[in-house]
């Protein structure tokens, strides 16, 4: 009973969700930064947005068809520009109100929203970029790719996940564990998605009646298997975003407290698992 009641203490209803934070800061400032001002991330941020539209609009204009919004990938690079941008608010918002103290703990709801963006795009991509080069690359595809189609698929499946791990870097933003179930929310939601787009009899862009071979729904058994194998790997991605935050958040302290007159920050107590 006892250990039922810690564990009640530490873990409050509100840290399931991304309502509230220790600081207000953590949104704004980069981990990498002395003092709190948000002109750091507003320019990292200002960069991150660029590559992931020029990225978006570049597949975009490339591959102009209506199946563009059935895959995953798109999906993906769908929530990493959103990310960018709506962690771009957040440092316009933050340099905007400078008035507004660390000791705010209920964030606005466009923090809110970065938060859960984050949340999901970073460990979104990770997983697309990896479910991508080990299981759907053919290397015997690239020459009848070309060069510019070849390149595009390099950036959607590759320099996307590189924008989101930069803003997992320098950004300070907070990694609960708890969270978890927001990347595995967007897995499930994905799978029901196209268990839909199947059973409506939708195809793939080449006439197949389904988005991905490997998640035929014509094979139950198979790819109930694949599904349960991508959630377990969703879980893995996000501990891996865990971990990097965690080392980023215990490294870049040391470079923080260099100074004399600069106080170490107090640690997330949300950053432990639980």
């Amino acid at each position: 009973m006892k250990m039922v009641k810690i564990y009640r203490k530490s873990v409050s209803f509100s840290a399931l969700w991304v309502s509230t934070n220790e600081r207000l800061s953590d949104f704004c400032a980069s981990s990498w930064q002395r003092g709190e001002t948000p002109a750091v991330m507003l320019v990292v941020r200002l960069m991150l947005a660029a590559v992931a539209l020029a990225i978006l609009t570049w597949s975009l204009v490339e591959a102009p068809t209506p199946y563009w919004l059935i895959y995953l990938t798109n999906w993906g690079l769908l929530l990493v520009t959103s990310m960018t941008l709506s962690g771009l608010i957040v440092s316009v918002a933050a340099l905007s109100n400078k008035g507004v103290g660390d000791d705010v703990k209920q964030l606005p709801w466009y923090t809110s929203m970065y938060w859960v963006l984050f949340n999901i795009s970073i460990t979104l991509s990770i997983m697309i970029t990896a479910l991508y080069w080990i299981l759907l690359y053919d290397p015997e595809m690239r020459e009848e790719m070309g060069n510019r189609a070849f390149w595009l698929d390099v950036s959607t499946h590759g320099f996307t996940s590189c924008v989101a791990l930069a803003e997992l870097v320098m950004s300070r933003t907070p990694v609960r564990f708890l969270h978890v179930y927001q990347p595995l929310g967007m897995g499930l939601w994905y799978a029901v998605f196209s268990a839909i787009y199947y059973a409506a009899g939708g195809t793939d862009i080449n006439g197949n009646h389904f988005i991905y071979n490997v998640l035929d729904w014509s094979h139950g058994k198979r790819t109930s298997i694949v599904l349960a194998a991508s959630l377990a790997g969703l879980i893995i991605a996000y501990t891996f975003v865990w971990a990097v935050a965690y080392c980023r958040d215990r490294l870049s302290a040391l470079v923080r407290t260099t100074s004399h007159d600069l106080a170490q920050a107090p640690p997330d107590r949300h950053m432990r698992f639980v």
